[in-house]
Formats: C-alpha cells, structure tokens, sequence
C-alpha cells in the first residue's frame, strides 16, 4: 500500500455513491497493489462482456482508474466490494497500482453492497440476480420482507426474481446471453414439465418473441395440452443445429468484437436473422468500417 492519502473532494463522494454504497466522511482513497487485491467469490456478477473490458481498459491507459474501487481487508491482502469491473480493466491497462477506499465489512454487509451496485447499475443478468438474492436469503438468513427493504424493492419483486431458480437448468444459459429476458422466464415457468419448458424457449428464441408473445404462445400451446385435438406444438431446433449456431455466434463475436445472436425462423424455410449489438454511435463507426473491408 503506497503511503499516501488522498482525501475524498465532494466530486468524487458524489461518484462514489453511484455505487450504491454509503459515503463516509472518514473514506479515504489509497493505492493498493494490483495484485494485492482479489475478485470476491461471492460476488453476484459472473459474466463480463471482453470488448467492454478492453474498451474501459483503453480508457484507463488514457485517463487512469477516475473512480476507485471498494475492498474489504482479508489478512495482507483485500477483497473487491465494488468495482471488479474496474479492477479487471485496470489489469488488463497494465497498471501496478489501483486506487481503492477500504472498508471493514462483515462477509453479509460485503454481498449486500455488492448486490447494490450491481442492481443500481443494472450489470446483474436475471440469473445472477437471483443467485445472489438467494444467497443473502439462505447464507445470511435474510427474509425476503428485510431484502425487500434493503434493496428498495417490493418483497413480491423479490420473490419472483429468485422463481428463476426453478427454470430448467438447461435454459439458464439463455437467460445469461439475453435470449430470454426475466418476463420470458416468468412465461416459461407456468409450465411444470421440464421437457415442456425446453421445448416452448426454442420456439420463443427461434421466433424472437416479446414477452406478450410468449405469454399468448404457452397459452395456446397448454390448451393444445389439455386438448385432444391436435393443436400448436413447439417446433424443436435439431440439437446438432443449436451447436452448430452456437460456433458460428462465436466466431461472429470474435471477428466483430461485438455480441451476435443468430435467430433461426423455426420453420422449414431455413430463414433467421442475425442480430449485431452495439454499444454507441461510436461502435457502429467501427462495425461499419469492419464492414467496408469484407
């Protein structure tokens, strides 16, 4: 730890806040040795976008870590609160040193504040939402009323964020990628057969239905159920077709820099679509100026 203190100046306090967590008056940043500091395990984000981290990792080359970490002190060494994100971009910047404000936190109060932030910023997808909900709930023995409170939410909110737990695991990649939203999962989860599950996200994936879709789809399809008469049944995508999307979405991704989804019809015609993501007016100068090269 460098032996210089940097006070809080009230720009930075008002930053600080964005992360969901309190401001004190007694913070105070210090730079820590990058690799001093380690990701918290329990930490609710899993995922992080590469072309994003490089993007921020550009940045800090440039302008530095503007707005410090969290850490909670393990021993000798700290564990991320807030700003892995940062933390990772800065690694990937080649920096030795990052600025971090340290914090004496029990294990409760770190997942609390990092669930926050993440919440705040909207970074959670709903499965790690979820997860880390849950985890509160049963590692620290929250009810679901006091997480309501904690996290500014209707209890009822809370208690359908964790039903995605109940989804079929097999579809909790999807909902990782962002081919089926909370709304779609909360859709799905009205049938109670696993098999039926799978079977309505393929064609809810296949035809990039909304929500509202959805809804009118499964109810159709558990009338058809209930039905003698033959009715609307989930068109299934042949396995070896699913992978076989799956390595082109890859090498899409890998090629652009940015998120691809394919999104087959369905149907026999063999037609879909694909759906290039992009994060600003700036990205898609670059995609476009990739696509006056092939």
């Amino acid at each position: 730890m460098a032996a210089s203190k940097k006070g809080l100046g009230k720009g930075l306090g008002a930053l600080l806040s964005s992360d969901g967590i309190s401001e004190d008056q007694k913070d105070s940043v210090v730079d820590l040795k990058i690799n001093d500091v380690s990701p918290n395990q329990g930490q609710p984000r899993k995922t992080f976008d590469e072309a994003a981290l490089n993007e921020l990792a550009d940045s800090i080359k440039e302008n530095g870590v503007i707005q410090p970490i969290i850490v909670q002190r393990k021993g000798k060494s700290y564990t991320i609160v807030a700003g892995e994100r940062r933390w990772r971009a800065a690694r990937i910047a080649g920096l030795k040193l990052i600025p971090a404000i340290v914090r004496d936190l029990t294990d409760k109060q770190v997942m609390e504040q990092a669930l926050i932030e993440n919440l705040q910023r909207e970074d959670l997808n709903p499965l790690e939402e979820a997860e880390a909900m849950q985890s509160l709930i049963k590692t620290h023995h929250m009810t679901q009323e006091q997480l309501s409170k904690k996290l500014g939410k209707p209890r009822a909110t809370i208690a359908n964020a964790i039903r995605i737990l109940n989804l079929d695991e097999s579809l909790h990649e999807f909902l990782v990628r962002g081919d089926l939203s909370a709304g779609h999962a909360k859709v799905l989860l009205s049938l109670k057969d696993k098999e039926d599950q799978r079977k309505a996200a393929d064609v809810i994936i296949a035809r990039d239905m909304s929500v509202r879709q959805a809804e009118e789809y499964v109810r159709k399809y558990t009338d058809a159920q209930n039905n003698p008469k033959p009715a609307a049944k989930p068109v299934e995508i042949d396995p070896q077709a699913k992978l076989s999307i799956k390595e082109v979405e890859t090498r899409l991704k890998k090629s652009l820099g940015s998120r691809v989804r394919i999104k087959p019809s369905g149907d026999a015609s063999g037609k879909g679509k694909i759906v290039i993501e992009y994060k600003n007016n700036e990205d898609l100068d670059r995609l476009l100026e990739i696509n006056k090269r092939i």
